[in-house]
């Protein structure tokens, strides 16, 4: 068999007694607790493995062989009932550690048929030890649920009381992951969600036991402020204009805070009064063109003082102005 790195290639068969015997002896049929032969080989370190648990799992019934390996070669056969299984193999050394292992693959075993199957395997999860540290954190109290993403890898962490240490213990594939934790309440309803967590790279090294310290991410919130009452309303506010112009004057607003000013018209009682500077100006003078398509019978004009910080003050007493 053609050995490629860090790959192991599962010749899976059903019926396989046959196969397996000699070519002179009669064919039989296989029934349906059929033999499922494993073969596999690996390129790895001469003596690191020397056993390979082969393992299939259907619901609660789990079916498992131990084969000796040797020059990294293996041959393994399991009765087993045609259906669907999960299979998975893991490579162990002469203490019974774990080296390598693959990723859990639905099998279908068929009656009267063989299957051939390629499994990678990969080196054996490393145990990740995740503390949560809500020591500082606001909501340490409220925080009763966390989900911990490594990659698409999901997994959620429910917290006993309150109060209990929040931790968790997951069996991780080496590697390099993007990971985040997210905090809940009562629920992982997003409503109940306390924050959105932050990506970050880490790396999970072969075969080692990696403690994490996570803590929630806060930043410091700096709020000042100051009393600021509202502008008098301007005084002095004269009407008068002919034709399309109406120019509105007023006397200064005696503050030392004040921006500028503003200037409402109102044309019609049933609608607001709309705001005919943008911006606030700086002279105590307006001109208002009107349209000469839309006569208007009468206009109601207010002026207010706006703040440096643009809080508009009190208005002035609406003055009329007729054509």
């Amino acid at each position: 068999m053609t050995r490629i790195t860090s790959r192991v290639a599962l010749l899976l068969v059903l019926g396989a007694a046959a196969a397996l015997s000699s070519a002179c002896q009669p064919a039989t049929l296989p029934g349906p607790d059929s033999p499922l032969t494993v073969l596999g080989s690996l390129d790895a370190a001469p003596g690191e493995v020397v056993e390979a648990r082969i393992v299939l799992q259907r619901g609660k019934h789990v079916v498992e062989t131990i084969v000796p390996v040797h020059r990294n070669e293996f041959q393994g056969t399991i009765q087993v009932p045609v259906g669907e299984w999960e299979l998975t193999v893991y490579l162990l050394d002469g203490e019974g550690k774990v080296h390598f292992q693959s990723k859990p693959q639905t099998t279908q075993i068929t009656y009267g048929s063989g299957t051939m199957v390629e499994l990678v395997l990969r080196p054996a999860a490393s145990t990740v030890h995740i503390t949560i540290d809500l020591d500082n954190y606001i909501f340490q109290d409220l925080a009763q649920r966390a989900r911990i993403y490594f990659n698409d890898q999901l997994y959620e962490v429910v917290r006993p009381t309150g109060q209990a240490p929040f931790t968790a213990v997951l069996e991780i594939s080496p590697g390099s992951y993007e990971f985040k934790i997210e905090l809940y309440t009562e629920t992982f309803h997003i409503g109940n969600r306390l924050a959105p967590g932050i990506w970050r790279v880490i790396h999970i090294g072969e075969r080692e036991e990696v403690f994490l310290n996570w803590a929630p991410e806060t930043e410091e919130l700096h709020i000042a402020g100051r009393v600021e009452t509202l502008l008098p309303a301007p005084t002095g506010v004269v009407i008068s204009g002919d034709g399309d112009q109406v120019q509105i004057s007023w006397d200064p607003v005696d503050q030392w805070n004040v921006q500028g000013y503003v200037v409402l018209a109102q044309s019609n009682p049933l609608e607001r009064f709309e705001l005919l500077t943008p911006a606030p100006t700086a002279s105590t003078t307006y001109v208002h063109l009107l349209d000469p398509e839309k006569p208007s019978s009468a206009i109601k004009y207010v002026v207010a003082a706006v703040s440096n910080r643009g809080l508009v003050g009190y208005y002035s007493p609406p003055q009329v102005w007729y054509p």
